[in-house]
């Protein structure tokens, strides 16, 4: 309000200044009309263009910031809270991410509920379907690779190795004690206890179990008969479930003699041991980025065949991967969005999963995954060009 005596030229220039103080800096003009020109001229300007308060505010107009919803994989979870706060200070769009698990982001991106949603595992050909009659083609874009580590706790023992077999058999129940000769036969000269193993798998539809019981089943005859590949499979009796990366992190941390599966950067941030595993060229590989990357570049070279991944332009099976220096358990986390997007929000959407795959890659190796290969993000930004707005 005015106050008493006050010119009204100079309230009403007050407000407008005020409004045009953003997080961004000034236009050229604002600029300007600030540091060089008079409260009157200022005043002039604005009634001549009457646009300039929202000068160099952002699309935002200074206003709430836009707000996306998604949710889905874990795996993918410790990075897509980095971008989504990176992106808020740039952008200023919020990103609300639930992590439930690949399942979770499969159903929710179909019913709609969400956004976009984030699934270690690509759509089959039953989802793909659902998504078509509830709203069209949903398009699978990679936007982070990591290593599935197997997590374990046993007193003293920091540097376990194991093979995709002996694994295989763990969770099959057919090897049931640490010191099981086979386990032995791999960690010559380890003291391994005379303990039971207890093995934990996830409770939910997941992403990561789909990467780790593909890798077994690749490994083991009997596992890919039952089990089998599978974000929810049927486990034997006696692997006990667990909600989410972090709840088989907690439970392994604290548990002795238990064997689990997270995404690497779980167990980073839990002080969890894992183990070295034997590749598909024999060599005992443990997970870290240079791994990734090496399973990464190997497994884009081959044509993908078999489904869920030949139904995709972008999606690869990069377990058990060729080479020395490949670690074996590796997997994509893909956002999945309907191809043709509301106007509005759908630009939002996609400008930020571009700067996901782009800008976004540089913060993988401190979160311990691999940045995506410069072809695959190339490839990643193209897909993303090829959704539609109505």
């Amino acid at each position: 309000m005015k106050r008493s005596g006050e010119p009204l030229y100079r309230t009403f220039t007050a407000r407008v200044v005020a409004r045009v103080t953003c997080r961004h800096k000034l236009s050229a003009l604002t600029r300007v009309a600030c540091g060089a020109a008079s409260m009157r001229r200022l005043l002039a300007i604005v009634m001549v263009f009457g646009v300039l308060p929202l000068a160099g505010c952002g699309k935002s107009g200074g206003g709430a910031a836009p707000r996306i919803s998604a949710g889905g994989a874990t795996f993918v979870d410790p990075i897509m809270q980095k971008w989504s706060g990176e992106y808020k200070k740039a952008k200023n769009v919020e990103i609300d991410y639930v992590a439930k698990g690949s399942g979770y982001g499969i159903s929710n991106v179909t019913s709609k509920n969400i956004d976009f949603g984030c699934s270690d595992a690509p759509m089959n050909a039953k989802e793909i379907d659902a998504a078509k009659a509830a709203g069209g083609e949903v398009v699978h874009v990679p936007v982070t690779v990591g290593a599935v580590a197997v997590i374990y706790n046993l007193d003293g023992i920091k540097d376990l190795k194991l093979s995709g077999e002996v694994l295989a058999d763990i969770y099959l129940r057919k090897i049931t004690k640490w010191n099981d000769p086979r386990i032995a036969a791999l960690n010559a000269g380890v003291g391994l206890p005379d303990r039971s193993i207890s093995p934990v798998r996830r409770s939910e539809s997941s992403g990561t179990t789909s990467i780790f019981t593909e890798y077994l089943s690749k490994k083991s005859a009997d596992f890919a008969k039952s089990p089998g590949t599978s974000k929810d499979p049927k486990w034997p009796e006696g692997v006990d479930g667990k909600q989410g990366n972090d709840g088989i992190a907690e439970h392994v941390k604290n548990t002795p003699g238990t064997i689990g599966y997270v995404e690497l950067a779980y167990a980073k941030k839990n002080g969890i041991a894992y183990a070295a595993l034997a590749n598909k060229a024999g060599k005992s590989v443990s997970p870290d980025a240079a791994a990734v990357t090496a399973a990464v570049e190997s497994a884009m070279k081959v044509k993908q065949e078999k489904e869920p991944y030949s139904l995709h332009p972008l999606a690869y099976s990069f377990t058990d991967a060729e080479g020395d220096a490949a670690y074996p358990i590796v997997g994509a986390s893909y956002a999945l969005l309907f191809k043709k997007q509301p106007k509005d929000k759908g630009a939002v959407i996609v400008e930020f999963l571009k700067w996901v795959v782009a800008d976004g890659q540089v913060f993988a190796a401190e979160l311990d995954y691999a940045p995506l290969p410069a072809d695959l993000s190339k490839k990643a930004a193209e897909l993303l060009g090829s959704v539609t707005f109505e």
